[in-house]
Parts: C-alpha cells; structure tokens; sequence
C-alpha cells in the first residue's frame, strides 16, 4: 500500500450532529450485525434462521494533547441523538464519506493519562440508514 493511500487519525473528520469533533483519532470501529429469527420446524435436523433487520455500534477513540476538549466532550452526551458523517480520510472531493441518518450517544468515556493530555472515547448505536458515497 503507497503512504499515500493510508488512513491516518490526524486526517479522519467526524461530525455528530451540529458538532465536529477535532482530535487526533487513534480508532474509529463501525461495528454492523443483523437480527434474526429462529424458523426451524419440530422435524427439522438443522436449525434454520432469517435475517430481519440491520443493527449495530460505532466505537470511537479521541486523543487530546492539549487538555480536554470540553465542546467535544458534553456534544457526546449519552442519549443524545443526531446524524453523523464520518470522513476516514478526510472531506478533500473524492474520498470516501459514511453517514448516518440517525445514532444514539450510548456512552462516553474521559481518560486524562498524564502531561495535560486527554482521551475521549464511547459508543454511538446505530439507529438509522448507512449512507456510502464520496465528497463532492
């Protein structure tokens, strides 16, 4: 892979809502999952399932090196709920860009380690369509 092609955290763009969040990024995980439902029949050998619906989470991880980042931190308040854009590579035209037309703040974590600096980390649960596309 050239340097040139990899995702780096210092590049990665990501807006909840009205607010976007500056930071170096150390990860971003979009985690996906279906439900289903169990339709084995009382002769069936094998169990038998069904996809019915499209779920899952989104843990990020946020590093600071200059304090807390206070606006971040109380924008990821948990409950709240808003879209949210994510640019892995930035918003330069072309590369790729992910939305979400609703998610939910399920948690947010404040890790203050040493020197002044600080790491902001939680959970969004996904409740609302994937959009894939590109910056324009």
């Amino acid at each position: 892979m050239a340097v040139t092609d990899r995702i780096t955290g210092k590049n990665v763009y990501i807006k909840f809502d009205l607010q976007e969040l500056y930071a170096d990024f150390t990860s971003i995980t979009v985690n996906e999952e279906s439900g289903e439902v169990d339709l084995t029949g009382g002769a069936d050998d094998d169990a038998y399932f069904t996809p019915t619906f499209r779920s899952g989470t989104i843990d990020y991880e946020l590093f600071y090196s200059s304090g807390t980042a206070q606006s971040e931190f109380d924008a990821l308040l948990p409950g709240s709920a808003g879209s949210l854009v994510i640019g892995p590579k930035g918003t330069t035209a072309t590369y790729p860009k992910l939305s979400w037309t609703r998610v939910i703040t399920r948690s947010r974590r404040l890790t203050l380690p040493f020197a002044g600096e600080s790491k902001v980390s939680g959970t969004f649960r996904i409740s609302g369509q994937l959009t894939r596309g590109s910056w324009s």
